[in-house]
C-alpha cells in the first residue's frame, strides 16, 4: 500500500510540475514580441493582410481563451496545427523524434560507458585521477557548438572522414544493411560532439563517487584479504557506484536535449532540434509548445524512473524513504 501511494503521489506531482511549466511557456510564448503573425504575413504585408492572418489562425482571441483550447486539446491529444508548415503538430513531431532519438542514446550510451570506465581507472591511478579531474573539467566547460565546429573542420573537411551534415547520402542508395551503415556514417560526428560533455561528465561523478568508496572500510578489509586494487575497484567499488551512474543516466535527458537543438543545427540532422530552431524563427507557437511538452514529459519521467531504480538498487535510499 505504501509502494502504491507513493507511485501515485509521484505521478501526481509530475503532471502538476508538467502543467505548471506548459503554463509557464505558454505565457512567455504569447509575451514574446513579434509573434506569428508578423511572421506569416511577411515583412512588407499591409494591415489588412496581417489582420486576416490573425483572423485565419485564431490569434485574435483573449490569451485566457487560447490558453483554455491550449490545454483542453492537449489533453484530448491533439497538439494543433504548425502555423508554418500547415500540418499536424504531432505528425511534424513523430517523423523527427526518431533521428533525434537515435542521437540522444547513442551519445548518452558511450558517454556513459566510456566515462564510467575512465572514472574507474582514474580512481586506481593517483596521477592519473588528477589529471582525468582536470580533463574531465575542462572538456565539460566546452561549448558543445565550438566542440562540433572543431570535428567538422578536423575529421570532416580536413581529413575527409566522415560526412560534414545530414542524415544520409543524398545520393541513392541501396536499401537494407548498407542504408543503415549510411545514417551510422553520418552520426559519428554529431554523436561524438554530444557524447563528448557527457562522457567528461560521467568521469567526474565515478571518480568523485570511487574515491569516496575506496576510503570506506570494506576497502580496507579487502585490501586486507589481499584482493588486487583492480579487483576491488571494478568489482565491488564499480557496484556501490552503479546506483550513482544510472540516476546521472536518467537525469541527463534534458542537458542532452539542449545539446541536440545545437548539434542538430550545425550537422543539418533532421531531428526535434532543428524543428525547434524552424519553429522559434518561424514563430510557429504550435510546434514550439508541442515539442516543449514532449521534452518536459520526458525529463520528468526519466528523473522520476531515475529516482525509482536508485531506490531499487540502493538499500540506504530505499529504506530512508520508506522511514519517511
Amino acid at each position: 500500500m505504501g509502494a502504491a501511494a507513493s507511485v501515485v503521489r509521484a505521478l501526481a506531482s509530475g503532471l502538476l510540475a508538467w502543467l505548471a511549466i506548459q503554463t509557464l511557456l505558454f505565457c512567455l510564448v504569447q509575451a514574446a514580441p513579434s509573434g506569428p503573425a508578423a511572421a506569416l504575413s511577411g515583412d512588407f504585408a499591409t494591415a489588412e493582410t496581417q489582420a486576416a492572418v490573425v483572423r485565419s489562425f485564431d490569434l485574435d482571441r483573449p490569451v485566457l481563451q487560447r490558453y483554455e483550447a491550449f490545454v483542453v486539446h492537449m489533453a484530448q491529444g491533439d497538439w494543433g496545427q504548425s502555423y508554418h508548415f500547415r500540418r499536424s503538430v504531432a505528425e511534424l513531431i513523430g517523423e523527427r523524434l526518431v533521428p533525434t532519438l537515435v542521437l540522444m542514446l547513442s551519445a548518452l550510451a558511450i558517454a556513459a560507458i566510456t566515462g564510467s570506465a575512465l572514472g574507474l581507472w582514474a580512481a586506481t591511478n593517483e596521477r592519473g585521477s588528477a589529471a582525468a579531474a582536470f580533463a574531465a573539467a575542462a572538456t565539460y566547460a566546452l561549448p558543445v557548438f565550438w566542440v562540433g565546429q572543431l570535428l567538422v573542420l578536423g575529421l570532416g573537411f580536413e581529413l575527409r572522414w566522415f560526412p560534414l551534415s545530414g542524415l544520409s547520402d543524398p545520393r541513392p542508395v541501396e536499401e537494407g544493411w548498407k542504408a543503415w551503415l549510411d545514417v551510422g556514417w553520418h552520426a559519428v560526428l554529431p554523436v561524438m560532439t554530444l557524447a563528448l560533455q557527457q562522457a567528461a561528465f560521467f568521469v567526474t561523478i565515478v571518480l568523485a563517487k570511487a574515491r569516496l568508496e575506496l576510503a570506506l572500510g570494506y576497502v580496507r578489509a579487502l585490501r586486507a584479504r589481499g584482493i588486487s586494487e583492480g579487483a576491488i575497484v571494478w568489482r565491488h567499488v564499480g557496484r556501490n557506484v552503479a546506483p550513482q551512474i544510472i540516476v546521472a543516466v536518467f537525469n541527463r535527458v534534458g542537458m542532452l536535449f539542449t545539446g541536440a537543438v545545437l548539434v542538430e543545427t550545425l550537422f543539418a540532422w533532421p531531428g526535434l532540434g532543428r524543428l525547434l530552431g524552424s519553429a522559434i524563427l518561424n514563430r510557429d507557437h504550435p510546434v514550439l509548445l508541442g515539442v516543449f511538452a514532449l521534452v518536459t514529459a520526458a525529463v520528468i519521467v526519466s528523473n522520476g524512473l531515475g529516482d525509482v531504480l536508485h531506490a531499487r538498487l540502493d538499500p540506504r535510499i530505499g529504506a530512508d524513504r520508506e522511514a519517511t
